[in-house]
């Protein structure tokens, strides 16, 4: 009797938080926990010596706050508040997120009843509090991006909030620390837990509001920066799976569609297209009208690659939408290609992070 009602008890589940400089957003996130039906252990947060409130936030909420004393980068952040954790369940938050009130106890059910699911992930919500259209865009490529991936051979682990069982944390060594900025340190651990065997379980049904806000060039540089992180990884693991993930060309179970990789290669070879229609008849070389026919071409062909996208977009968002995502595709896949290039440089030139 004792050991059947042990076996109905829920596992129990800490919640892990890293926050820089997210004073303007920590304290909705954490609101939001306390509004939960199933309550957490605990709650961890660490504060990456942020320059603002943070801390006080954390500390006046309740939670357990870990504090750095310099700037160590979200993947040790959430390494060190993995190792003072109790909960059997790992629940890593980011700190702009409000999670639904149903988050841990859909969690604890999923993980309760499936004991081969290593890790549930969710999704971010289509719609965001952000109406700006680059916040906009972004946030509805994550959900589309990841909800169009099979459950069957899903492998991507997304730190906004996901959650993982401690013992299966803890065998996989926890995030690479070597990875500093917040890039692909939660991927590359998504990828390892699906190559060793482990089943990673996508909650389509949980659904986070992400609270970012990004400006044009906030979300260029931040393309550019996970671009650039993506293809030093890629390169790092040449010899294994992983770089295939990347590449996608069988669908491997990450968020990186072929479609969306057949975009970036056209667009690239585009855009070098249209620098040398532009610049050879400066020096008087050629007739431009040929490469630019051509360039046009490429854009074209790289947008149709989003068919599917664009057509999401617009049952959610209207036709007005259109012209403004479309814009942000062509400027993400030139960006994303530029990332990839530099990436590429870096680790040839012995940059491997």
């Amino acid at each position: 009797m004792t050991m059947q009602n042990s076996q109905l008890q829920p596992p129990t589940i800490s919640v892990l938080i890293p926050a820089f400089n997210a004073e303007l957003t920590l304290q909705k996130c954490l609101e939001s926990l306390r509004l939960q039906k199933f309550q957490p252990l605990e709650i961890i947060v660490v504060d990456d010596c942020s320059l603002d409130n943070t801390v006080s936030v954390a500390k006046i909420s309740g939670a357990k706050t870990l504090v750095n004393i310099k700037n160590l980068g979200p993947a040790v952040s959430r390494n060190q508040a993995a190792a003072e954790a109790n909960g059997e369940i790992l629940l890593f938050l980011d700190a702009d997120v409000i999670a639904p009130e149903n988050l841990l106890s859909d969690v604890s059910q999923i993980l309760q009843e499936n004991q081969e699911v290593a890790a549930v992930q969710t999704l971010y919500a289509p719609f965001c509090p952000e109406d700006n259209i680059v916040t906009r865009y972004q946030n509805f490529y994550y959900h589309y991006s990841l909800s169009r991936v099979s459950s069957n051979s899903f492998a991507v682990l997304a730190t906004w909030c996901v959650a993982i069982r401690k013992n299966v944390f803890i065998e996989a060594g926890g995030f690479n620390s070597r990875i500093q900025e917040p890039t692909i340190e939660d991927e590359e651990l998504g990828y390892l837990l699906a190559d060793s065997g482990n089943t990673l379980y996508l909650a389509r049904n949980i659904q986070v509001t992400h609270l970012a806000k990004y400006s044009l060039l906030q979300f260029l540089h931040r393309r550019k920066r996970m671009a650039r992180a993506q293809a030093k990884s890629g390169w790092r693991s040449f010899k294994t799976l992983l770089l295939g993930r990347y590449i996608n060309v069988r669908e491997t179970g990450t968020h990186h569609s072929r479609w969306m990789v057949l975009s970036i290669i056209l667009s690239a070879v585009s855009g070098l297209i249209l620098i040398s229609a532009v610049l050879f008849p400066l020096i008087g070389i050629g007739d431009p009208f040929l490469p630019l026919t051509f360039s046009i071409s490429g854009f074209l062909l790289s947008l149709m690659c989003h068919f599917p996208f664009f057509k999401a977009a617009v049952k959610l968002f209207g036709w007005k939408s259109l012209p403004s995502f479309i814009m942000m595709s062509l400027l993400d896949t030139l960006v994303l290609a530029w990332g990839i290039l530099t990436g590429s440089l870096e680790y040839t030139l012995g940059k491997k992070y």
